[in-house]
């Protein structure tokens, strides 16, 4: 059930289940289609990420999936394909509520995010009231640029070597609510390009959450199977994505032509 504020914005129950230390787990989605998010909607996931630097969908597109997910309760983030303000915005104007901005790789590019996604005094958000995040009204903006800015859920995906060695310097950014490793990455930092349960690779994924969550930051990651997903609940990652829509849909069918033909 969607809980609003006492104006009728909607409380971020994504971004408080992080704060209180809750695990969460989701899944991609870069089908362009607001049916299959419906479909989503009806399963036990936490959050769906709508990836938009992957997928083939437009921003108009993108606003109807928010609201497929919003109607069935599960938890919609949008994830741009680069950190520029003007890419944020659009996104954060269909009324999402929780973001992901890739490729960071420094200090300065997550704080220019985090900037990127509040309103004055705490950004640089450009500002329309009439807007699905302000209810369409200029009527009490005050309180609705407080509730944005308390709402909105700011995540970043710390990717490529650089972005792994400048970890230590990104967790100290504030308004980062969660960081998304890329576990390929840190394979190809430790010079292990794919070798996901290396020894090695395991002992970055253990010291990243440990630096992450000693700043009060979720870490989340990914996961193809179930086992990954038992190992990184092991190490305490809060935010687990598993697949995606189009590789679950054909994963499932795959299996169930190869029992019938074995």
């Amino acid at each position: 059930m969607i809980q609003y504020l006492e104006n009728m914005h909607k409380i971020n129950n994504l971004k408080n289940k992080l704060k209180n230390g809750q695990e969460v787990i989701g899944t991609w989605s870069s089908l362009s289609s607001s049916n299959v998010i419906d479909v989503l909607g009806t399963t036990q996931l936490d959050f769906v990420v709508i990836d938009m630097e992957h997928g083939s969908m437009s921003f108009e597109t993108v606003e109807n999936m928010v609201r497929s997910a919003e109607a069935s309760q599960i938890s919609p983030i949008i994830r741009v394909w680069d950190d520029d303000e003007q890419t944020i915005l659009r996104a954060l104007e269909t009324g999402v509520q929780s973001i992901m901005i890739p490729h960071i790789r420094t200090a300065d590019q997550a704080e220019k995010v985090a900037k990127s996604c509040k309103y004055y005094p705490k950004g640089t958000r450009g500002l329309s009231p009439y807007t699905r995040v302000h209810n369409f009204t200029h009527q009490d903006l005050d309180q609705s640029l407080k509730d944005a800015n308390e709402q909105t859920l700011v995540g970043i995906l710390v990717e490529g070597q650089d972005g792994l060695k400048n970890l230590s310097e990104i967790v100290t950014v504030d308004g980062i609510d969660l960081i998304y490793l890329g576990l390929f990455d840190i394979c190809q930092s430790v010079g292990l390009p794919g070798q996901l349960l290396h020894p090695n690779v395991v002992d970055q994924i253990k010291r990243c959450q440990n630096l992450i969550q000693s700043h009060n930051i979720a870490p989340g990651s990914m996961s193809t199977d179930v086992k990954y997903i038992k190992m990184l609940r092991k190490f305490n990652y809060k935010f687990i994505a598993y697949l995606n829509d189009a590789a679950a849909i054909k994963e499932h069918f795959n299996e169930i032509i190869t029992s019938l033909n074995s």
